[in-house]
């Protein structure tokens, strides 16, 4: 199926310098946190159901099409979070919610709407240090002493993005993380210094 809801999303967010954006969906009196990705090809949604421990991922290709199918176990659980009972003579397509959500998609996007990290990481698996999902610094390695890890790495790229991630590995460079909410840097100088 093409989501033809999220073309003038991209445009607002290319516009703006913005690879990841975050808005409500609601469908059958369920709110959806979505969050869209446009820094890695292919794109990436994310759907989280609010209040409810249900979430799914739709890969985007080239053209803004998606995949509407679900793995029984996952169409059972959505059903249940929808609030549906099971019904032979009319199953619940969901293709519906996705018509639904092409519809409801938001055309713009400004920076409040950025997600996050401690947002993302509640639909990322994270391996390296779970509890700290706040950014706080970078750490410079001299490749003698001390180098990136691996798991730092690619906790950098599911938190802050490809371009963090690509940064960090060209320059040998860690993103730091924190348990504690009061130490996050968002500034986005802080974060875009590496880039430099």
């Amino acid at each position: 199926m093409q989501l033809q809801g999220l073309k003038p999303l991209y445009a607002s967010m290319k516009q703006q310098n913005i690879d990841r954006c975050r808005f409500t969906f609601s469908f059958r009196k369920t709110v959806f946190d979505v969050m869209f990705f446009i820094d890695e090809k292919p794109y990436e949604l994310l759907f989280g159901a609010k209040g409810k421990n249900f979430f799914f991922e739709r890969t985007v290709h080239e053209g803004f099409k998606i995949n509407t199918g679900f793995d029984r176990e996952t169409y059972s659980e959505l059903c249940k979070v929808l609030g549906l009972k099971y019904d032979p003579n009319n199953p619940f397509s969901p293709k519906y919610l996705f018509e639904e959500f092409d519809n409801k998609v938001p055309s713009s996007v400004a920076l409040r709407d950025v997600p996050t990290t401690a947002q993302i990481s509640t639909y990322r698996n994270i391996e390296e240090e779970p509890d700290k999902i706040y950014f706080w610094r970078w750490i410079f390695h001299d490749g003698i002493k001390s180098n990136a890890k691996p798991e730092n790495l690619d906790k950098t790229r599911r938190l802050l993005g490809l371009k963090a991630y690509n940064a960090c590995k060209k320059r040998n460079i860690s993103s730091g993380w924190s348990a504690d909410p009061a130490k996050e840097k968002r500034d986005s100088k802080y974060i875009n210094r590496i880039y430099d």
